[in-house]
């Protein structure tokens, strides 16, 4: 594979940058506001175990390979590596998920009488920065699911109008 064969997505990329920069922000000016707030920090726990049982339940649905059987290997092969993709960036979110459900456990650790320790506010800005970020990058997965479904559906029909065209002309 050589180095001009490799295409750049600028728009995938500029998004993921926008919304790095956009979390770190978030998580500096709002960690304050997470700063002793245990229910903040519940919520937080909360939303991400939950997310990350329904993003496994998604890489499982994705990864399934009797789903994306084509009219040949070659096909198949592409779409092993269209799939391959998809279900890296789910891991990257996934991990994402327990970054931030770790990092809440830490800040919970060190909160009472240690409290007062300027590691702890670096702790919370790290968790809500990456809370922030997981959450921007999720919004994306309903999109992603809708359009894999209706491509999923679209290459049904096709096979059935092409399995039932010579029916039609023999009758």
């Amino acid at each position: 594979m050589n180095l001009s064969d490799i295409t750049i997505d600028w728009p995938r990329i500029s998004g993921f940058v926008l919304a790095a920069v956009a979390s770190c922000v978030a998580g500096w000016y709002g960690q304050p506001l997470v700063h002793g707030n245990a229910e903040a920090s519940r919520i937080i726990v909360n939303v991400f175990s939950i997310m990350a049982g329904v993003l496994i339940t998604i890489m499982t649905l994705l990864g399934e390979p009797s789903l994306y059987r084509g009219r040949n290997w070659r096909a198949d092969a592409v779409r092993r590596s269209n799939v391959y993709r998809r279900l890296v960036r789910q891991k990257i979110l996934f991990v994402l998920y327990l970054v931030t459900l770790v990092l809440v456990f830490l800040s919970s650790l060190f909160k009472g009488e240690y409290s007062s320790l300027a590691v702890l506010r670096y702790i919370e800005i790290a968790y809500l920065s990456c809370a922030c970020m997981a959450f921007i990058l999720s919004m994306n997965l309903p999109g992603r699911l809708t359009s894999l479904q209706l491509a999923r559906f679209d290459e049904m029909v096709e096979a059935r109008r092409k399995a039932e065209k010579p029916r039609k002309e023999e009758g």
